[in-house]
Order: structure tokens, then C-alpha cells, then sequence
């Protein structure tokens, strides 16, 4: 038994089974109908159907869907942090993990491709995360610098995912559900998850999804980390003049790869290694340090037991964040990693 080999090969069975390539098992295409996890859409009497797509695993994503649907395609626009030709389809190359002008150009073209499209056509949107800085639209009297000063504030006190997006959409003029408002034609959604529990409201701060029943008030984010004189002027006064009114929609999502996936796989990897596999949450969340405290408490207590027949693989997957101080250094796993030394 090697440890550290076991639990590298234990990551990469988790990581590969989430890699864009790897997530289309329930996904086909056979007489014209296009199969989705046990749902169909007869694609026969559509004029054209069009590969859309934002995210870092979008480029990937589409090549499978091309691969999938081959001439049925007519064409398309996926939006990515690096450029990859794709035949017949459009590539347009963004910045993250922060927004800026080939982000605006971006969010401007998905735009136009959106409202060009006819009510016979058929869309497929290939979502990933990256999404909320690749592709943006900001709302009126909002630009792209009051953006990254929100989004950099926000980080920087701590905020997880779901308060960064909840901000990214209220200063968006495409994001929760709004870009879904200017389409005439059906499509579907195909995910990759970035998002602990995969809030379809929160994945790449939703550009075609949207449910108000969800929403987070920007009071409660503002009281939560003091943001009242931190943020720009404008800023605050988009998000508490956001109107509920606004035209929005969403259509039918599919998620396909998630956190709770590559568990699973990493369990079974385990398993064939001969541990006993422990999955102990897809949910873990908070603090770096507090979480890196809470996963070493339960491997010391597990360590005092001698009955166990099989060594334990303890596996967790989640979000932490890191409030900064100063300049910060490396990664959120970075600092889970070191404050699990020191608490062991």
C-alpha cells in the first residue's frame, strides 16, 4: 500500500470523470431526436440547430456535442478563457477569473446571436463555470471597472459563490434569466457544475435560468460583510433600484458533471484500492481553516478505532473560501492543506 500514490489516483479518477469528455453518458442523438437523460426533442422540422456556450470547459464541451450531432449543427458561439477552432462554430476568447472588455464584446455578441435566432430554431447552451467573468453585459449606468471593484471587494471579505453571482446578476443586463428573455426559439441547458449543490440559479450566475423565489436580497450580502461604504456609489444604487419586472426566462438544464459525480467515482476508486470509501459531504463550505479543523477532528477520532477491518479513505468535496489579508497567497486547498497540518 502506497499512500500517496492511492491518494493521487484516487483524485484523478475523480478529476477525469468530470473532464467535458467524460460527463455525455446519457446524451445521444438517433433519428433525428436528441436524447437527454431520458428526455427527447424531435430536432427534425428545426430549421437550424446551434451550439451556444460559455465557460472554461465550453471549447471541450462543444467538440462533444459536434461530435454527437455531427451535420445537424448549423453553427454557433461559445465563449472560453483560450481559443480553439471548432468547425462551423464561432470561438471567442474572454478573460477570467475577472471581466473586461473581450468579456463585454463577448456578452454583446451572445447577445445579438440570441435575439438573431428564428422560433423553428433549437438552441444547445453548454454551461461551465468561469461563466459570470467570460461573458458579460453590464446593466445600465454599471461598467465593467464597478464589476471588478464589487467582485474583488466581495472575494477578498470572504463571500462564497452564491453571494458572488447574486451581485454578478443584479449588475448584469444577461445574467438570471435575462439573456433566455431574448429568444424566440426553444434549447436546452447542458451543465458542468462549479456550484456546491448546483443552484441552477448560481451556476455562471445564470444567464438562462431564472427563479425568484431564490434570490438573495443585496441588503442581507451588504449587512453580512459591511459593504455600505465599500462599494461604489452606482453600484449600490442599481442593486437596491433592481426592478422584479424585468423580462426574464429560463429553459430546461441538464446537469451533467458535478462535485457529487467525481465523489462517486472517487469512492469506487477507493474501494478497488482496498480502502473503505467515507464520503463525508459535497457540501463542505466556509472558511478554509474552520473546514480544514473539522475534516482533521474526525480523522483523529477515526484513528483511535482498531476495529475497522479496511484503512478508511475519508473523501469531501465543497467550496471554502479565504477572507485575505494583505496580498494573499496561493489557493483556497492550499490553505485547507496547511491548517490541517497545523490542527493535526
Amino acid at each position: 500500500m502506497n499512500l500517496k500514490q492511492d491518494t493521487l489516483n484516487i483524485l484523478y479518477e475523480a478529476v477525469n470523470s468530470v473532464k467535458p469528455d467524460n460527463i455525455f453518458d446519457d446524451v445521444n442523438f438517433n433519428g433525428g431526436n436528441l436524447n437527454i437523460c431520458g428526455d427527447s426533442y424531435d430536432l427534425n422540422d428545426k430549421s437550424n440547430v446551434y451550439i451556444l456556450g460559455s465557460g472554461k470547459a465550453s471549447v471541450k464541451m462543444a467538440e462533444k456535442v459536434k461530435e454527437i450531432l455531427g451535420t445537424k449543427i448549423s453553427g454557433g458561439l461559445i465563449v472560453s478563457n483560450y481559443h480553439e477552432d471548432i468547425e462551423g462554430v464561432e470561438v471567442a476568447e474572454s478573460s477570467h477569473p475577472l471581466p473586461d472588455e473581450s468579456s463585454l464584446e463577448a456578452g454583446s455578441k451572445m447577445l445579438e446571436f440570441a435575439k438573431s435566432c428564428k422560433e423553428d430554431d433549437f438552441i444547445i447552451y453548454l454551461l461551465s463555470g468561469g461563466t459570470s467573468s467570460l461573458l458579460e453585459y453590464p446593466a445600465e449606468g454599471i461598467g465593467i471597472s464597478d464589476i471588478n471593484t464589487a467582485t474583488d471587494i466581495l472575494m477578498k471579505a470572504g463571500a462564497d459563490i452564491t453571494e458572488l453571482n447574486t451581485l454578478r446578476k443584479k449588475l448584469s443586463k444577461i445574467k438570471g434569466g435575462r439573456l433566455a428573455s431574448y429568444l424566440k426559439c426553444d434549447g436546452v441547458v447542458l451543465v458542468l457544475s462549479d456550484v456546491v449543490g448546483d443552484d441552477l440559479n448560481y451556476i455562471g450566475s445564470a444567464p438562462l435560468y431564472y427563479d425568484s423565489s431564490s434570490d438573495i436580497s443585496a441588503d442581507i450580502i451588504f449587512d453580512k460583510y459591511s459593504l455600505y461604504d465599500k462599494l461604489p456609489k452606482n453600484v449600490i444604487e442599481r442593486l437596491k433600484s433592481e426592478k422584479d419586472t424585468e423580462s426574464r426566462r429560463s429553459l430546461k438544464h441538464y446537469i451533467l458533471g458535478n462535485n457529487n459525480r467525481a465523489l462517486l467515482k472517487a469512492a469506487e476508486k477507493a474501494e478497488n484500492l482496498r480502502y473503505k470509501p467515507v464520503i463525508l459531504t459535497s457540501l463542505l463550505q466556509g472558511e478554509a481553516s474552520a473546514a480544514a479543523g473539522f475534516i482533521v477532528s474526525l480523522l483523529k477520532y477515526h484513528s483511535t478505532h482498531e476495529f475497522l477491518s479496511k484503512p478508511l479513505c475519508f473523501i469531501a468535496g465543497g467550496e471554502t473560501t479565504v477572507t485575505v489579508k494583505g496580498d494573499g497567497k496561493g489557493g483556497r486547498n492550499q490553505e485547507l492543506a496547511l491548517a490541517g497540518l497545523f490542527e493535526s
